[in-house]
């Protein structure tokens, strides 16, 4: 398989509800990411959970490898219509192998 460079990924998804959301519906690893919310404040966490605020304009980092889809948000208040911004360079297979994580081909 070839191994290509990083390249620059940018994600981004206005809550139009207070229900739970992914930004990635399918896997998509990260090395490196930031999270940055706008507008109102979000809950980050797991599929049963969001525990972790982020408070608008703040930014959360990822500095290890993160798989996207495993991430969770939400209005921290009801009806807040928060944005969250995912930028980050994208996992090559390299640095996957170093960190034992499997790339789908």
């Amino acid at each position: 398989m070839t191994d290509y460079p990083p390249t620059l990924i940018q994600l981004t998804y206005t809550a139009t509800d207070d229900n739970t959301f992914k930004i990635a519906l399918t896997p998509m690893w990260l090395e490196y990411a930031d999270v940055f919310v706008t507008l109102q404040d979000a809950l980050m966490g797991s599929r049963q959970d969001q525990l972790a605020p982020i408070f608008a304009n703040d930014i959360y980092t990822f500095p290890y490898p993160v798989n996207l889809s495993d991430l969770f948000f939400k209005n921290k208040n009801a009806g807040s219509n928060t944005v969250v911004t995912i930028i980050g360079t994208s996992l090559t297979r390299k640095k996957a192998t170093e960190h034992g994580i499997t790339l789908p081909p």
